[in-house]
């Protein structure tokens, strides 16, 4: 005897604003919010009738089946649809359970909760965060994770819906912080870089993807270096940097070279990211939760076969490769994040560090810190 499949967690129905029609015998969504005319094709059609009267997905798709399709490809149709009717906010979703699971933490004075239908869902997260805190009830941001089958639904305060597979979330999730904190902190702007203090003295390393930014920011930590974040840094209007406190994202490329000094590497489980590349997140012990001011910005400049050697750059070459790097809130710097950036790069050390090897590019920086490089 077959075991009635669990009931789903979450309910399907038509948005408020959408209206179905045959238009010259051809089936149409109107949607009232995008001002468009969206044609369906007979199984979209189908399947968009059985939601008007609230019918499961998974009915949709028994349905389907027995009408001559293959149950597996009645799910991929459906799947297909879903995810484009979600995109257009066609449909509207409500949760239907309890949310007995949550992860809580702070990252840049945000507090952030993430409540999940089971436990293997927060504990997929938590190598995701260096620090996990409790934040009460009063979170500044709130995410509401659900596993369906083989992918994840989740949604945050905005109440738009995201859906990926459970081996991309965390990675889905990051994205999904770091727009939310830098649209909400609207006066300040933000840079691509790893950030770490040395002392009370902020150390930026500014470069393009694969320049060695968390693996340098990873051979610098607990050597008088405590670790700030390896990929965003909100700069607010006086001046000060708070570094995005995710744990450091390890590409595939830097898999060898850190496995041989960091023997947790290989338990660490891989996350797919939206670009194809599979990443590792690594626990740091030394960290540093606060803003600080910045002391140093090095660029970073990878190239084979050369020794580490640091470059002093001009405040006007500076200047302009921090705003190549840097976005905020409206996508344009403001005066006030010019006069910000204008302060720091007047009171940093600005230099290029060109290196191939990362061990070797942090004898450099741990000089320069000392003051006799």
């Amino acid at each position: 005897m077959t075991e009635p499949r669990p009931e789903s967690p979450i309910l399907l129905r038509p948005a408020a604003d959408a209206s179905f029609a045959l238009i010259d015998d051809r089936p149409v969504l109107f949607s009232e919010k995008n001002q468009r005319i969206y044609e369906l094709n007979q199984i979209s059609a189908f399947a968009w009738c059985k939601l008007l009267d609230q019918n499961k997905l998974e009915t949709i798709a028994d349905e389907l089946s027995e009408l001559g399709l293959d149950r597996e490809q009645a799910r991929n149709v459906i799947s297909q649809a879903l995810q484009q009717w979600l995109d257009l906010e066609l449909v509207e979703m409500e949760w239907r359970l309890p949310f007995a699971s949550a992860l809580q933490t702070r990252l840049a004075q945000r507090a952030i909760s993430i409540r999940a239908s089971n436990e293997a869902l927060i504990k997929s997260l938590e190598p995701l965060f260096c620090d996990l805190d409790s934040v009460g009830d009063l979170a500044d941001i709130t995410i509401e994770v659900v596993e369906v089958g083989d992918e994840v639904l989740f949604r945050n305060c905005r109440k738009s819906i995201n859906r990926c597979p459970i081996t991309s979330l965390a990675p889905a999730i990051k994205a999904d912080l770091t727009e939310r904190i830098i649209l909400q902190d609207q006066p300040d702007f933000a840079l691509h870089a790893a950030s770490l203090v040395f002392g009370d003295k902020g150390l930026l390393l500014c470069g393009q993807p694969g320049a060695g930014k968390s693996t340098l920011a990873l051979q610098l930590v607990g050597d008088e270096y405590r670790y700030c974040g390896d990929d965003v840094v909100m700069i607010s209007p006086n001046g000060l940097a708070q570094g995005l406190l995710f744990a450091p994202t390890i590409k595939p490329g830097t898999w060898e070279t850190i496995s041989k000094t960091r023997d947790d590497l290989e338990s660490a489980t891989a996350h797919d990211r939206t670009d194809g590349i599979r990443v590792r997140y690594l626990p740091v012990a030394d960290v540093h939760k606060g803003s600080f001011q910045i002391e140093w910005i090095i660029f970073l400049n990878r190239v084979d076969g050369t020794s580490a050697k640091l470059t002093p750059l001009g405040q006007i070459e500076s200047m302009q490769r921090v705003i190549n790097g840097s976005f905020a809130a409206n996508g344009k710097l403001s005066l006030a994040g010019f006069a910000a950036l204008k302060k720091i790069i007047g009171g940093a050390g600005l230099f290029e560090l060109t290196y191939a090897e990362a061990a070797d590019a942090g004898r450099k920086l741990r000089g320069l810190c000392h003051g006799f490089s």
